[in-house]
């Protein structure tokens, strides 16, 4: 099967089609992306999936991007398992690379896209690791015990990021973004803005609102943003992941990611009696997919916490 660039022009005698580099089409597809809306951190993903597979193909002396086959991208997808890959790693690559060659088929680029007749990767049906409510409340007491001469606004302002992050499940883009005037105090809510700037309402409870509410009062420094850091600037995802790392090594919990938050939140509402199309909605989640992923992982703990109560090698009369 080819898909390189459908002969959709015509030239003149002797002019012969120049074909279109590997990073000029990278450049006109990222130009695109950008243009829908979609944050540099989707674009940094999808920009460093495709200069992976040139890379590959480089060395193994595959064509360009727009001429490539099914059999070069399988080729390449068993390769990366091969280097220790795990299948989420995988998919990530795939969906880049699908979403750049549905774009080079509407650009007119190449006639089909050659991922039409390549599967996705398996995920395994499991969850990652998340915040149970003890680690949270490990670190928390952690926060509050530090110093011996009153709090500090940082602790004010890490304490309540955190109960930010677990009461309700934002991602850490959308905590970084996060100003002043997105809270509502009246119904408790803050508006955040999600992947390819969708914005939806996150709700926090009564101890959340009061923790972002004793740090505005004692931080001193009017700003639209919400969470500062040094030098009075906004957090970078980084920075959020480097004081929660710090965080959690103080108070003895082995630190997950900021991401393990949001499954955190997720497993314990769902746990608590939520209902999975309000998590749906809470969560910003696109599909049921991920909901549904979390709702069997939480059938099985319950299973488990059952199980302890009506063991039924418990029950026997022997000792």
């Amino acid at each position: 099967m080819k898909t390189h660039r459908p002969k959709s022009h015509v030239y003149a005698p002797n002019v012969q089609p120049e074909p279109i580099s590997n990073e000029d089409i990278i450049r006109s597809f990222l130009l695109g992306l950008g243009g829908s809306g979609r944050v540099e951190k989707t674009l940094e993903t999808y920009g460093q999936s495709l200069r992976m597979l040139v890379e590959f193909a480089r060395v193994e002396g595959l064509p360009p991007l727009v001429e490539m086959e099914p059999d070069h991208l399988r080729y390449w997808f068993q390769s990366l398992y091969k280097r220790g890959n795990k299948p989420g790693s995988v998919s990530v690559r795939y969906r880049a690379l699908n979403r750049f060659y549905n774009w080079a088929v509407r650009e007119g680029e190449v006639a089909e896209n050659p991922l039409d007749r390549v599967d996705p990767p398996r995920i395994p049906d499991e969850i990652q690791p998340w915040y149970r409510p003890e680690d949270v409340e490990k670190v928390l007491k952690a926060i509050g015990q530090e110093g011996q001469r009153g709090v500090k606004v940082y602790q004010l302002r890490d304490t309540a990021i955190v109960l930010t992050l677990y009461d309700s499940g934002p991602r850490a883009a959308e905590v970084c973004g996060m100003r002043v005037q997105d809270i509502d105090w009246k119904h408790k809510t803050i508006m955040v803005t999600g992947k390819a700037g969708k914005q939806r309402r996150i709700s926090i409870g009564a101890r959340t609102a009061e923790a972002i509410d004793r740090y505005l009062r004692k931080r001193g420094v009017k700003s639209d943003i919400l969470w500062l850091a040094s030098g009075l600037k906004p957090f970078t995802t980084n920075g959020l992941r480097m004081m929660l790392k710090r965080r959690f090594q103080a108070a003895g919990v082995r630190f997950r990611g900021a991401h393990a938050f949001r499954r955190g939140f997720a497993m314990s509402y769902l746990g608590g009696g939520g209902q999975e199309g309000d998590l749906k909605e809470l969560g910003g989640w696109e599909s049921f997919a991920m909901v549904s992923r979390y709702a069997r992982g939480n059938a099985a703990e319950r299973a488990i916490d059952a199980h302890k109560k009506f063991s039924p090698g418990d029950r026997l009369r022997v000792h």
